[in-house]
């Protein structure tokens, strides 16, 4: 029987392009299990794939679908030749709005799920984000109804963290992928 690609766990951490996204990524290997003893890279390109155990992988995806131009098949695409066969998580940043090819959060979030129906996804919204600004409703995104259309999908959890700090949030989104 051939392995198949099983993504138990998406992190999706959601700002406006330029809000502090990738920083916060990055600010996972504060935790020892990424492999940096707890130093943050700061290399423009990180490697996409950390053992999480001896059978558990997880992709990192530093930047946003939207930023390159991708189109939802395209980002679900990429993310499956990331990954390949057996369990794996991932973390990915993306945009609240549509931005170029990609759509909103909400439909690319029931598209990852229609694609890889993971256990759980947690959207962590930067606000505020590292310049203090908060992510409120404006004429373009409704905040509270987006919130209201993500809790309703049963895989989805969704926090607000505040970005300010380059690295406090760290453990905390790492932690997400704690199966002990």
């Amino acid at each position: 029987m051939a392995a198949c690609l099983y993504i138990e766990r998406a992190l999706f951490v959601v700002g406006a392009q330029n809000t502090g996204k990738s920083t916060q990524i990055r600010s996972m290997f504060r935790d020892q299990r990424l492999g940096t003893d707890g130093v943050i890279p700061d290399a423009k390109r990180i490697a996409e794939t950390y053992y999480l155990s001896h059978d558990r992988r997880l992709y990192v995806r530093i930047t946003s679908p939207n930023e390159w131009g991708e189109s939802l098949k395209e980002f679900l695409d990429k993310t499956e030749s990331k990954t390949g066969p057996g369990r794996w998580c991932i973390v990915s940043p993306l945009q609240p709005l549509p931005e170029k090819s990609m759509p909103g959060l909400l439909e690319a979030v029931q598209g990852f799920i229609r694609r890889f129906s993971p256990e759980r996804i947690r959207v962590c919204f930067l606000s505020p984000d590292y310049s203090g600004n908060m992510l409120s409703a404006s004429a373009d995104l409704n905040i509270n109804a987006l919130v209201d259309s993500l809790w309703q999908l049963p895989e989805v959890e969704c926090v607000f963290i505040d970005a300010r700090s380059r690295t406090q949030n760290g453990l905390f989104l790492a932690d997400f992928f704690d199966f002990t």
